[in-house]
């Protein structure tokens, strides 16, 4: 692959790129909108540096055939608006502009789910699992996609298609109940402050297991996948610790969708979700996504939708390289989708 010759957009191809805390999901995407081609995943924990696991694919493509790269976009689990990406839940660093200058192409970076939010107005009927649809006329309103995966993300979309970024997985936890007040109480000994994302994600599953097992009489830690499994196997303390996951993930979505206004559209993401399966409880997090007071009749009003698309954060990097090439050839963007609606 020469990196380095004028790019051509009519065939060009981006690669563009996932990368959180456990993996890093890597395609190509062309220029035309053509499905994406050659996904690889690779695990963060194989590579000492993002840029190995980048050379790495890079070998990949140059395996099968050359084609002309126009850019690079990568979606990354960490804040992006400084020089140096440094991820939340990874070790990997690295600067923006000492990638570009060595790859000698753009260099586009993205906070992972500010690109899931970016894929929003393309994903199809099929991409989704309808949890509610709207009761009546959707509104052109903002959507918010957030979930649980190595860590706890969200961004919204505007009516206007404008990205607001967010960290919510780093607010503080609030208890609703007396049980999620004694886990609070329990997980202070370990953590002088407790965020959504140390429960609603793959290490938060292990947190909420301890925390009930403290409360039980029996201290003892399971990982995320040993809880998952004990429950299917119908072990107590892991499917009372999954219906923790799903109770508090409710409040918090609905809290999120609360602020950021989303009548629009609410779409869960993540990881964690996929693994869980049916263990995840739906009409749990229903019922507390509308417990909201004075406003569960406006939260009863959003669409929601878990987004089952296999490489959602893919999706949006390509549809962000393809309007940045837009831009950099005419001046402006030609992209002329349309923002569905449930």
């Amino acid at each position: 692959m020469n990196l380095h010759e004028a790019p051509d957009p009519s065939s060009g191809w981006h690669i563009v790129a996932d990368i959180g805390g456990t993996n890093a999901r890597f395609a190509l995407a062309s220029q035309n909108d053509a499905p994406l081609q050659g996904v690889s995943v690779y695990r963060c924990a194989d590579f000492v540096h993002f840029e190995d696991a980048l050379e790495a694919y890079q070998e990949s493509l140059r395996e099968r055939s050359a084609p002309q790269l126009l850019s690079v976009c990568l979606a990354v689990a960490a804040a992006v608006h400084k020089d140096l990406i440094s991820l939340t839940n990874h070790s990997w660093q690295f600067s923006r502009r000492t990638l570009q200058a060595a790859l000698g192409v753009p260099v586009h970076i993205l906070n992972d789910f500010t690109a899931q939010a970016l894929c929003l107005p393309i994903l199809r009927d099929a991409d989704v699992q309808w949890l509610r649809r709207a009761p009546g006329r959707p509104h052109a309103a903002a959507r918010t996609i957030a979930g649980p995966g190595t860590g706890f993300g969200g961004a919204t979309l505007t009516a206007a298609g404008e990205v607001v970024e967010s960290e919510p997985g780093h607010c503080s936890f609030a208890p609703v109940s007396e049980h999620e007040l004694q886990l609070l109480q329990v997980l202070w000994r370990r953590h002088p402050r407790i965020c959504v994302e140390q429960l609603l994600s793959g290490p938060g599953l292990a947190n909420l297991y301890w925390a009930n097992a403290v409360l039980g009489g029996n201290p003892r830690d399971l990982d995320a996948v040993a809880i998952v499994s004990a429950a299917q196997h119908g072990d107590a303390l892991a499917l009372q610790t999954l219906q923790d996951f799903s109770g508090i993930l409710g409040s918090v979505c609905g809290d999120i969708a609360l602020s950021m206004g989303s009548l629009g559209g609410f779409y869960l993401s993540g990881g964690v979700l996929e693994k869980l399966g049916a263990l995840f409880d739906q009409t749990l997090f229903m019922t507390r996504f509308v417990d909201k007071g004075a406003f569960q009749s406006w939260c009863s009003e959003v669409p929601v939708a878990r987004v089952t698309h296999a490489w959602p954060g893919l999706l949006g990097c390509a549809r962000h390289a393809r309007l940045q090439t837009q831009i950099a050839a005419h001046g402006k963007p030609t992209d002329k989708v349309v923002a569905n609606v449930p």
